[in-house]
């Protein structure tokens, strides 16, 4: 049996709002080494998700990248800020090509910006 899309946005926010929770608890833990890549590879989890639970509810359209995708969810009132997207759309991708401690080190610093912008999208399709 398939799932209505009601259950499937159901599903793709109780997802979100998981990794929501464990990102925002790691950032809690302090800056070790350990903490800092532990909440870079959460923040990860958590974009990818905010970016599913997007997708998914724009049930209309095809979206084909990232950045269609905020596009789609600033049009339909669902977040703001197109710069700090913008932003956090090149940090995701620079996590996964290995940054140097350096970049790690500036990425983990916008976190707690990050987590906000991602807490204000689920609010808003919640």
């Amino acid at each position: 049996m398939s799932q209505t899309p009601l259950q499937q946005k159901k599903v793709l926010l109780t997802h979100l709002d998981w990794n929501l929770q464990r990102l925002d608890e790691v950032l809690k833990q302090g800056s070790t080494d350990y903490f800092k890549s532990a909440a870079l590879q959460r923040f990860g989890h958590t974009y990818t998700m905010a970016m599913k639970s997007i997708r998914g509810f724009v049930e209309s359209e095809v979206v084909t990248d990232d950045e269609q995708c905020i596009a789609l969810a600033i049009q339909n009132r669902w977040t703001e800020d197109q710069p700090q997207w913008a932003e956090m759309i090149a940090d995701y991708k620079r996590v996964n090509q290995k940054p140097t401690e350096q970049e790690t080190e500036a990425i983990y610093q916008k976190l707690p910006r990050y987590l906000q912008a991602f807490k204000n999208l689920y609010s808003h399709l919640h």
